[in-house]
């Protein structure tokens, strides 16, 4: 009995996958919508619970709270981003994890925790602050790239490429984001006053964009080892039996 049956054959050079794809999308979007609102949460804790000032020498618990929401950001989207990433290659999912938590621990740093500290501190609204620093944290996504790159530095020749990737996909929602917020001012997300749902839309509009790259980049002609145990059991077909999609590298 051949794998045609239970097995699509993925494309040796584009990897395109739609079945992937669309998982991408869908677990990149769940993993945004889960942190935002998470974070709102450590945002409004640091703020109205402990007071989080700079100048009351609170330095140390906002270096926590940054600490947890980057913990929380690679926590949840690494995770969700490791059940596509090992239908192809067998990478660990602490290694895939791990990659995302450096990137967001800069953006919290950066760019979040001064916004939060900002509105506390000149008595603005600390949760719509939050929300609409970590769109503007957008400019740090390629440093996301730059981190995964060197996971799939292992195990594909094409990883490189995916740094390029982020660069334009964070690029293309930049541009686009301003471009509409100069035609409309209800679309002004860039200079703070857009709403809660376009803060949403432009980290989940990056998504489409790092999915085909990321099927590319792990196309089984770019790979230079052993494709991942899903990807394999699953082309094997039934006779392999449920042993060769359980040998998963945790």
């Amino acid at each position: 009995m051949t794998a045609s049956g239970s097995a699509r054959e993925v494309p040796a050079s584009s990897g395109w996958e739609p079945r992937l794809y669309w998982r991408w999308i869908a677990y990149n979007s769940i993993a945004f919508v889960i942190v935002l609102t998470v974070g709102v949460a450590l945002a409004l804790l640091g703020s109205d619970v402990l007071h989080l000032r700079l100048a009351s020498g609170h330095v140390v618990v906002a270096l926590v709270i940054a600490t947890l929401g980057a913990v929380l950001f690679g926590g949840v989207l690494g995770s969700l981003q490791w059940l596509v990433v090992r239908e192809r290659v067998a990478i660990p999912r602490r290694a895939w994890v791990t990659s995302n938590i450096g990137p967001a621990l800069l953006a919290w740093l950066l760019v979040i925790m001064p916004a939060v500290i900002g509105a506390q501190n000149s008595d603005q609204d600390v949760s719509m602050a939050y929300l609409l620093a970590a769109s503007q944290s957008l400019a740090l996504g390629p440093l996301l790239g730059l981190s995964q790159s060197l996971v799939l530095r292992k195990v594909t020749g094409r990883w490189a490429w995916w740094i390029g990737a982020n660069l334009a996909s964070w690029l293309i929602v930049d541009i686009a984001l301003l471009l509409l917020s100069r035609l409309s001012g209800d679309l002004d997300v860039l200079r703070g006053d857009g709403s809660v749902a376009e803060v949403y839309l432009s980290l989940i509009a990056t998504t489409p964009l790092t999915g085909r790259a990321l099927l590319w980049v792990l196309a089984p002609s770019a790979l230079t080892v052993a494709r991942g145990p899903v990807a394999r059991a699953r082309r094997a077909g039934p006779a392999a039996g449920p042993a060769a999609g359980d040998q998963l590298v945790r």
